[in-house]
């Protein structure tokens, strides 16, 4: 009897072996980190240059449209050949006569609007159209930021599962070849061997399914990063660089409907059906504008058979007014409002939503802060059991099956209390980026 307690007591010892190598500890650090992977990300990543460049474009356009307000110049050539029929009347008593010459015409035009509140609307919806580019652009890269760091912690999450399945593998390797060592010597409970060995396949199979899982997060990432991830990923002191939000609810739900960037767009797209209405209706305002005209013409010969050279130059106010556009007007500005309604319906359809995910998103970083709390003392506890439990197997008062149970319970919690951290990581980063305080945590990872 004492044979069998001291062979099945190695079995106990091995486990325990490898679960005080396992620890608490972070992970050890690596080749890549979240740093250099979202700067990999920036350069490489095709959505967010996609995104970018249609941003920049958007920004061009709106200039394009703010120019419209300056002068405007133009030249033209024109070479010509006419001819001029002259039939003189009959009292005259003349011939006809008839004329066939070349002229070229030189012109050059200078117009400047003073007043055309078309051209003013339009500058206006120019610069709320780079007003519009420069969030876009804010958004794009809170986005990838979001992408980078919720596909990194996910690889970090398996990496993590892999390796307790790895330990776990280990322990019940040494613990089956033990039980049945013993077995083979007519030791021990035979249920005890079947057991571990039900307990060592199962183990087997989830490895195989972490393997996949792990192969799939690693691709993810690298097809953001746009390069291969050979290495390992180095760990991250996740307090320093993801610290808690320390107001209330309240405090939030204001940042969220003023500084959420899709809020905000939203905002300066009503504004600009707003300003589209206006320039489709400024349309029928009279317009000012300077205007300067240069023309030279250099005709081959004129009437009487010799060439003149003629210079002229006008300069003035011009004053136009548009009084009819067969009814296209009057249909634009009716469109046009009922684009602008629609455009304000949408900025409370998107305050209503961020106003809903903020507060989902709060009350989950509450409960997952809870639960890490939680499965901490859980981790403790699993771990205070087990010596317990070994201490009682050795006196004969606790079975094999009772330590294999606080075993198994104690990864479990482990697993659970660092994906549940990690899941606070991108929950929290989630929640920056409703409330516009994502670039705290950039800055936060470009100072490491």
């Amino acid at each position: 009897m004492k044979r069998s307690i001291k062979i099945l007591w190695k079995i106990v010892s091995v486990g325990l072996v490898f679960i005080s190598w396992l620890g608490l500890s972070a992970p050890q650090s690596f080749g890549l980190d979240l740093a250099t992977a979202l700067a990999l990300a920036k350069q490489n990543d095709a959505v967010f240059r996609a995104e970018t460049m249609e941003a920049r474009a958007k920004d061009a356009d709106g200039w394009s449209s703010v120019a419209a307000l300056g002068p405007r110049v133009t030249v033209s050539d024109k070479a010509m050949r006419s001819r001029v029929n002259y039939s003189p009347d009959e009292s005259a008593g003349l011939e006809d006569r008839h004329l066939t010459f070349s002229d070229n015409e030189a012109t050059i035009s200078l117009d400047q609007p003073l007043l055309d509140m078309e051209k003013i609307y339009t500058a206006r919806r120019g610069g709320n159209e780079m007003d519009i580019a420069a969030l876009e652009r804010v958004k794009a890269r809170e986005e990838l930021i979001v992408r980078v760091i919720e596909r990194y912690f996910s690889l970090l999450s398996v990496r993590d599962e892999v390796g307790l399945a790895n330990s776990k593998l280990q322990i019940l390797t040494s613990q089956l070849q033990t039980a049945r060592a013993g077995h083979d010597l007519g030791l021990g409970d035979q249920s005890d061997l079947f057991d571990i060995q039900a307990r060592y396949e199962t183990t087997r199979a989830t490895l195989a399914l972490l393997l996949a899982k792990l192969n799939d997060a690693r691709e993810a990432l690298a097809e953001l990063l746009g390069v291969p991830i050979d290495g390992e990923l180095e760990g991250l002191d996740v307090d320093k660089v993801f610290s808690a939000p320390e107001n209330e609810i309240d405090y939030w739900l204001g940042q969220a409907e003023e500084q959420n960037n899709t809020c905000r767009i939203s905002r300066l797209q009503a504004e600009a059906a707003r300003l589209d209405g206006k320039i489709v209706a400024s349309r029928f305002l009279p317009s000012v504008s300077f205007f300067v005209e240069y023309e030279r013409t250099s005709p081959e010969n004129d009437l009487v058979g010799y060439g003149w050279n003629r210079e002229r130059t006008d300069y003035g106010l011009k004053l136009q007014m548009e009084l009819l556009s067969g009814g296209r007007d009057v249909a634009e500005v009716v469109a046009r409002k009922r684009r602008y309604k629609a455009a304000r319906q949408r900025v409370i359809a998107t305050r209503r939503s961020v106003i809903r995910q903020t507060k989902s998103i709060w009350n989950r970083l509450q409960e997952i802060l809870e639960s890490i709390e939680f499965y901490e003392k859980a981790v403790a506890a699993n771990k205070r059991s087990l010596q317990i439990k070994e201490a009682g197997y050795q006196e004969g008062l606790q079975t094999m099956l009772d330590v294999l149970n606080v075993q198994k319970d104690y990864f479990i919690a482990s697993n659970k209390y660092q994906n549940a951290r990690y899941d606070y990581v991108i929950t929290l980063t989630k929640f920056k980026q409703l409330v516009g305080g994502l670039a705290d945590i950039e800055e936060n990872l470009t100072a490491r």
